[in-house]
């Protein structure tokens, strides 16, 4: 997504995942590299006193409101969205990578939780991952567009079953099935 459509918490996060896709792939020296620490505490210091209280039902909201700049996962971009299913572009950069140069598959299951959840959401709203299956097909490639297809399988009482793929192009690397069960109030 270009910056200029991102939202500024959006942009932190882009900014946060190419700080995390350059830094695990650097070779800065030992100088350099204590300059950085010492940046990045100083802009630790600067945002913790902004930091959310955790664990209450407040949390839960600004959770999904923040997602933007959560970057245990790539972003995901929605493509296209209907009755039950939804479309997401995402890319993985180099700091997803394995030891083989393409994506981690825990970077991959990780990934497929998220996107389920958006789906899950509408349909349990807050819900939880009971189980998730991922199969592996293909390498996912680094730095390359690839299409998450997310949809509703069924559901019954609390439980949900959400299916994924994820795709380059035709090429389907991985697909994944969750059981998703419906939080009491």
């Amino acid at each position: 997504m270009a910056p200029e459509t991102l939202s500024e918490l959006e942009q932190f996060g882009d900014a946060l995942r190419e700080l995390q896709d350059v830094a695990t792939a650097t070779q800065a020296p030992d100088l350099a590299l204590v300059a950085v620490a010492n940046s990045i505490r100083d802009i630790t210091k600067q945002l913790r006193p902004f930091a959310a209280e955790l664990g209450t039902d407040q949390d839960f909201e600004h959770y999904v409101a923040t997602s933007g700049s959560h970057t245990l996962n790539p972003a995901l971009e929605i493509v296209r969205k209907g009755e039950g299913f939804i479309e997401m572009s995402v890319r993985f950069g180099s700091f997803f990578r394995n030891a083989f140069g393409y994506v981690n598959g825990g970077a991959i299951a990780s990934m497929f939780d998220t996107a389920i959840a958006h789906v899950a959401f509408e349909y349990a709203g807050r819900s939880f991952t009971a189980n998730l299956n991922v199969n592996y097909r293909n390498f996912a490639p680094l730095d390359v567009d690839l299409l998450v297809k997310v949809r509703l399988e069924s559901a019954e009482g609390r439980k949900h079953i959400v299916v994924a793929e994820l795709f380059n192009g035709e090429v389907l690397v991985s697909e994944a099935s969750a059981l998703l069960i419906q939080a009491q109030d």
